[in-house]
Parts: C-alpha cells; sequence; structure tokens
C-alpha cells in the first residue's frame, strides 16, 4: 500500500511539473447540496488510458486524491469511499451527495501507458435554494404622528450567502425607510447552510405592497401601513355598529318591562270602569 501512495505522489508531481497550460481543458460545473455531479475527462485519444486519478486542489493549495482506477486497489478517503463513483469505459467520476464542502476545484489526470496525458480541470460550484422568504409585520402604528410598520424578513437553507433585498411596489423604499438593522447570518454548522434574517421600520401614511428576496427567491407581497383614513372610517364603523346594538338592547328592555307590569293595576281599572257605569245608570 506503500508503494502505491508514493506512485501517485510521483505522478502527480511529476505532471504538475511537466504539464503545460495549453493541454488542460478547463470545465465548470454546477452542483445542487444533496444532489451529484458528473466529472468527465476530456481526451483527444482516449484508448490505452490504463491509470486515471482525481484529485481536488483546496483554497491552500493542498492536493487530495479522491478516487480513480489503478493496476493495484487504491485506498479511498473514508469521506469520499461511498460519495464516488469512477466509471473505466467513461473516464468519468460522478460525486453523490453533494455538500458546500466539495464546492472547488478538482482535476482528471490520465496516464496512457503509464505515461500522464491531457488534463481536465473541474471548477465546481455548489448551491442550495433559500426556502421562499417569509414577511412578518411586527407592528404597525396609528395616528396622525405615528406610521411606523416594523417588518421581518427572514430565509434558511441556503447557500452560498446571501443578503436580504427589499421591494416596494409603486414607491421609493430609501423614501419610506426609517431604520434597518443590521442582517443577522446564521450558519448551521452541520450543513453549512445559512439561515438569514432582517428587520425594518417605514414611516408611511397609505397602504404599500411590500416583498424581499434571498438568493432570487421573492416572497409574497404582504400589505403593510393602513392610512389613517382608513382607520377613522373602521373607527366610524365601530361607533355606529356600537351605538345600534344600545339602541336594541334599550328598546327590548322596554318591551320586556312593559310585559311584566303588576297585575293589580289592571284590577284597579276595571273597578274603576264598573262604578262609573252604575252611577251614569
Amino acid at each position: 500500500m506503500l508503494r502505491v501512495y508514493l506512485f501517485l505522489v510521483v505522478a502527480i508531481l511529476a505532471l504538475q511539473l511537466g504539464s503545460t497550460d495549453e493541454n488542460t481543458v478547463e470545465l465548470n460545473l454546477h452542483g445542487f447540496v444533496g444532489g451529484s455531479v458528473k466529472m468527465s475527462c476530456k481526451l483527444e485519444q482516449p484508448k490505452n488510458v490504463n491509470q486515471l486519478y482525481f484529485q481536488k486542489k483546496d483554497s491552500d493549495g493542498k492536493v487530495t486524491f479522491i478516487n480513480g482506477f489503478y493496476s493495484k486497489i487504491l485506498d479511498v478517503l473514508p469521506e469520499f469511499q461511498n460519495r464516488t463513483i469512477v466509471n473505466r469505459a467513461e473516464l468519468s467520476m460522478e460525486l453523490l451527495n453533494l455538500s458546500p464542502a466539495d464546492e472547488g476545484e478538482y482535476t482528471c489526470i490520465p496516464f496512457i501507458n503509464s505515461v500522464p496525458s491531457q488534463k481536465t480541470n473541474f471548477h465546481l460550484k455548489v448551491t442550495a435554494n433559500y426556502s421562499a422568504p417569509t414577511i412578518t409585520v411586527q407592528g404597525c402604528g396609528s395616528g396622525a404622528a405615528a406610521h411606523n410598520c416594523v417588518i421581518e424578513c427572514s430565509s434558511a437553507g441556503g447557500f452560498p450567502h446571501s443578503n436580504i433585498t427589499w421591494s416596494v411596489v409603486g414607491s421609493n423604499l430609501r423614501l419610506l425607510l426609517k431604520d434597518e438593522e443590521d442582517p443577522v447570518n446564521v450558519m448551521d454548522t452541520h450543513s453549512q447552510l445559512w439561515n438569514v434574517s432582517q428587520v425594518i421600520t417605514l414611516n408611511c401614511s397609505q397602504p404599500i405592497n411590500i416583498s424581499c428576496s434571498v438568493g432570487e427567491v421573492v416572497s409574497y407581497a404582504v400589505s403593510v401601513c393602513p392610512s389613517s383614513d382608513t382607520l377613522d372610517i373602521r373607527i366610524l364603523i365601530a361607533c355606529a355598529v356600537l351605538l345600534l346594538v344600545s339602541i336594541v338592547i334599550i328598546v327590548f328592555a322596554v318591551k320586556k318591562c312593559r310585559r311584566t307590569q303588576l297585575p293589580g293595576d289592571h284590577t284597579t281599572d276595571a273597578e274603576l270602569v264598573s262604578l262609573n257605569l252604575r252611577q251614569a245608570g
């Protein structure tokens, strides 16, 4: 096994020192978190390839062997054993269950008759779509001198980090913006995905429709900032309904009192009528 590692190191170093950029093919790849991506080596003469190595170069320049094939069994790192599939016929490698950590520079190194051949560099970009942003209205003031609406936009599970963008239909946000808090950006240490949120305060006196977007995912528009006229009409309607209910209660109470009048009153009236008839006779 030590000989295999030594051979890999010597072969890769020889390739890096002896090859030229003119013989290197550059390809851009895009994958999604949880998905897969296929890296296919580009060769003018793909026949007679008896060795193939895929490696990754980190931002600090460190080179890591990923997978490949050789006449002897190659030792693959545990984090790539169950996530890589090498196809000898296609000279390709499929990387499964992508995560943000997989983003970076990869190189395909083929050998024809044990001689390094044309390299292929892959520039892999990994992304994850943010959840549909949610707008929460924390409160809107009322009155002639207070029309402040506190609004929050939040989204989760995205990569790479993205800022929140606000949009107001038919108006200039900067003219309405009273306060803008710093965005809150939290990265999950396990998944390396980002959760983002931001709170703003608007000074507005008329209803507006506002939305927010994160990583090209746009929220539904929400109507905020009720006008003072609307509030006055609501107050008048509420007062009218209260007055009507009060009148109905009073009328109902009066009728109930009449129905419960004492029986003695009716008897006295009858006796007076009978006495008047006697006197007239």
